[in-house]
């Protein structure tokens, strides 16, 4: 898998003070407010901290709506992919083997893109989200 970066979601109680612990205690100078979330720029990684009413949103109301068709969580990893052939193609490679794979599905980011999104559980459960841009923020195809 060749990723473009890999991100990790997380729901918090308080975006504001999950924002001021990372970048005041912690010392993270990439904490900033982004699309209503805390995001932490690390090399190699972004960590998204969402409050939890937004996380849920998210994920948790997976089940009930079609945003995303997975089970219920608290974090998940993403990756950025290339193409979609290359997310199939992980999807596959998961569904013949110990994890589970989910039905991949199209949404609209909160930037505006629209991304194709693969999702498997590894086997422990853990939630990878393998997500390929579709178009930019304007609507051009990528």
């Amino acid at each position: 898998m060749k990723t473009q970066g890999v991100v990790l979601s997380l729901a918090v109680t308080d975006a504001g003070r999950s924002l001021a612990f990372y970048r005041d205690v912690v010392g993270i100078e990439g904490a900033k407010p982004a699309m209503g979330m805390v995001c932490l720029e690390m090399p190699g990684m972004t960590i998204f901290l969402a409050e939890t009413e937004a996380f849920t949103k998210y994920s948790r109301e997976a089940m009930r709506t079609p945003l995303l068709p997975v089970p219920a969580t608290d974090a998940f990893l993403s990756c950025a992919i290339s193409t979609v052939a290359e997310v199939d193609d992980i999807l596959a490679a998961v569904a013949g083997s110990a994890g589970k794979v989910f039905a991949p599905h199209e949404i609209k980011h909160v930037s505006g893109r629209m991304q194709y999104v693969g999702t498997f559980a590894d086997p422990d459960g853990h939630l990878w989200q393998l997500v390929c841009n579709l178009t930019d923020v304007h609507g051009n195809a990528v």
